[in-house]
């Protein structure tokens, strides 16, 4: 199968935008260019735009059918599916086959069943009813990886910056139903796509703040956002948004979402064996949610329950790292966790601690 050149022009206008592609007709087919993403040192060079070359025919290369790209600022060459695979994070064999056909998601996950011979047995088959494989929606890019001049990273990194908060392991959606959103990949603890969520990078109140991943796939309270999963017995701090627990990571404890004022039994089971830390928003529907579920953790059984409640001023802990700093709240966290307790919600309630 040999690299399309409409669908790779379609992915390359989405990757780098298209007001920074350029075509050039040589002797060796059309030439698809942009800025070099290696390097933005001249190099003795006065035009220092549009010195990374893609040809979908391949040119000269050995393997023309998986493509060429040659960047001549910087002399990085290779491939456009290992450019692809690179870019995207993507297995090779699934780089190639998106690169050669026009499909749909749904065909493509066929062909790189096909491409790796896989053949799933009876159990395995039963196991993959029951949950389907997630795939991140189209047109989405792990912002760190994308190209400096892009205007959708900038935009995604901007939104970030102003929240205090890493794009790493982030991605941005440029196109398609997700477009000008962030998206938050879940992970299991073997590292699996599980689960996402897109949070809208402008403040437009007649838009939807989120869109998750459709509940034909897979309920959201089925999954948690986990920073990392830790070894058992390790404590996490448990709230209700992903932005909140990625700004307790950048404070030093684990930090666990799970998407709401309260927690399924299948959510409950998953942190069986950890020790929670109930850290939702400091307003009533967080007080409330940290009650319903600090009570609910007792009589599942956990024997060791605690809770933190950011400071009011900030409503919840990405206000507090915006306002702050790190130090201080790290400091707070410690410095204010409690034990929850069968007497914590009479005392919380009558008291509005």
């Amino acid at each position: 199968m040999a690299v399309d050149f409409d669908v790779f022009y379609d992915w390359a206008k989405d990757y780098f935008g298209e007001s920074n592609l350029k075509i050039k007709n040589t002797s060796h087919g059309a030439e698809i260019c942009t800025h070099s993403i290696w390097s933005e040192k001249k190099l003795g060079k006065t035009d220092t735009k549009f010195h990374l070359w893609m040809n979908p025919s391949g040119g000269k290369s050995k393997h023309p059918e998986m493509g060429s790209y040659r960047c001549w600022l910087t002399d990085e060459m290779g491939s456009l599916v290992s450019l692809v695979s690179r870019l995207e994070n993507l297995e090779w064999e699934e780089a190639k086959a998106r690169m050669s056909v026009k499909c749909s998601l749904l065909d493509l996950e066929q062909q790189v069943q096909e491409l790796f011979g896989q053949k799933d047995s009876p159990i395995q088959q039963t196991f993959k009813n029951e949950q389907k494989k997630v795939i991140l929606p189209p047109h989405c890019y792990l912002i760190e990886t994308m190209s400096s001049s892009h205007f959708m990273k900038a935009r995604a990194k901007q939104y970030l910056a102003q929240r205090k908060l890493p794009s790493d392991g982030l991605y941005v959606c440029v196109s398609g139903d997700y477009k000008n959103r962030i998206v938050i990949p879940y992970y299991n603890s073997n590292g699996d796509l599980i689960y996402y969520n897109a949070r809208l990078i402008s403040e437009n109140k007649n838009a939807l703040r989120y869109m998750k991943c459709p509940t034909t796939i897979v309920d959201q309270k089925e999954v948690l956002y986990m920073t990392e999963w830790p070894k058992p017995n390790s404590k996490i701090f448990i709230m209700e948004g992903e932005f909140d627990a990625i700004a307790l990571k950048l404070a030093g404890v684990v930090g666990c979402a799970c998407g709401g004022k309260f927690m399924s039994e299948t959510q409950i089971e998953m942190i069986r064996e950890y020790d929670p830390v109930l850290a939702f928003d400091a307003d009533e529907a967080g007080l409330e949610a940290m009650v319903n579920i600090g009570n609910t953790l007792l009589e599942r059984g956990f024997k060791k329950v605690s809770y933190v409640r950011p400071p009011k001023a900030f409503k919840d802990w990405n206000g507090l790292l915006v306002n702050k700093n790190l130090e201080t709240a790290r400091e707070y966290l410690f410095r204010f966790e409690k034990s929850f307790t069968k007497d914590t919600p009479l005392v919380l309630l009558s008291h509005r601690i």
